[in-house]
């Protein structure tokens, strides 16, 4: 038995592979943080501002691959298997989105690895809301995983290609969603077998295990309403909006965001003059040209959705500022919250 801090009961497993494993999670409602274990001996890469998902059980030995923390952010958590190309069901969610993405130890099957996490939340009191394994999660291709859980949109940047081919699958495809005993975390666990040969480097050949977790949180009252706004831009020429939400990873704007188009249509109506750059911005995680890429598309979403709102295009541009203009550091999950935004700037005439 090993002895940690706080409420943490480990959990002791055997398999063919390894004598020893150990999953470790917080058994209360309220979940709290993991501390590390001796790991088997691998090097792993170091992904900077990221570690792991607090209260989540993370596989012995197992390397951190990939990470995103959306902060406030909608999600479909699928519930059913692939039908014609989707999940026949999905889960709407909304709360702060993390994910991980982890490659086991050379040996490990994929059975071995989900079987760990499966057991770990069930021990931990979550309650499954789908389970599938290969051609029960609608195809014997992976399609899950291909498409969906780590489809072309969805694919984590931290490390360059280490981590966009770290869940390059060949088979084994196995899959859970399931709640908290409280219902505020919902989480997304899919395991599959990287393929052998078709990818370089640590990976190859190894299972990975992709997590999704949602926290449910109350979207923050960030409003700032047309007057706020030309305030802003009289007084500093610039003003930051915090309240203008996307898809994660995408240039989609969210419904949550029609609060904000209002004002800003508000503010063209009230001042005639008035010509503004649609500014976007990112946090730091990902490659800096992909982030420069979403941040310009970011800002030619909103003034297209402003001109089909009715203001005229002449008085509006869009530029992308990617990583290279932050207001905190990107180092922590608030810095990296407050550094992804739009802002308003004053365009000469």
């Amino acid at each position: 038995m090993v002895k940690l801090a706080g409420s943490v009961i480990p959990r002791l497993f055997e398999s063919r592979l390894h004598i020893m494993r150990i999953l470790h999670v917080l058994t209360a409602a309220a979940v709290g943080c993991i501390s590390p274990l001796a790991t088997f001996a691998q090097d792993c890469p170091v992904i900077e501002g990221f570690g792991d998902i607090a209260g989540l059980p993370v596989y012995q030995g197992a390397c951190l691959f990939g990470a995103a923390d959306a902060g406030f952010a909608a999600f479909a958590l699928p519930i059913g298997p692939m039908k014609a190309g989707a999940p026949a069901e999905v889960l709407p969610l909304e709360g702060q989105a993390q994910r991980r993405l982890y490659v086991a130890p050379a040996g490990v099957s994929a059975f071995d690895l989900f079987s760990n996490y499966r057991n770990a939340l069930t021990d931990a009191g979550y309650q499954t809301l789908f389970e599938c394994v290969a051609r029960a999660c609608g195809s014997n291709n992976a399609l899950l995983g291909k498409q969906v859980i780590y489809g072309p949109d969805r694919k984590l940047e931290n490390l360059g290609q280490a981590s966009e081919f770290a869940l390059y699958i060949q088979d084994d495809e196995h899959f859970l969603a399931a709640v908290s005993p409280d219902g505020a975390r919902h989480v997304a666990v899919y395991v599959a077998q990287n393929q052998e040969g078709a990818i370089t480097g640590q990976a190859a050949g190894r299972a990975a295990v992709h997590i999704d977790v949602i926290t449910a949180d109350q979207l923050q009252d960030n409003m700032i309403d047309a007057a706020a706004m030309a305030k802003g831009i009289t007084e500093d020429g610039r003003i930051a909006l915090d309240n203008v939400y996307f898809d994660f990873g995408t240039a989609t704007l969210t419904p949550e965001a029609a609060p904000a188009l209002a004002e800003m249509v508000k503010l063209m109506g009230d001042n005639p003059a008035l010509k503004v750059y649609i500014v976007g911005h990112t946090d730091w995680v990902g490659d800096a040209g992909a982030n420069q890429t979403l941040s310009t598309r970011r800002a030619q979403a909103v003034v297209d959705a402003l001109v089909a709102a009715g203001v005229d295009g002449a008085r509006l541009g869009a530029a992308g500022m990617g990583m290279f203009a932050p207001r905190a550091s990107n180092a922590t999950d608030a810095g990296r919250a407050l550094n992804r935004r739009v802002e308003l700037v004053e365009r000469p005439d």
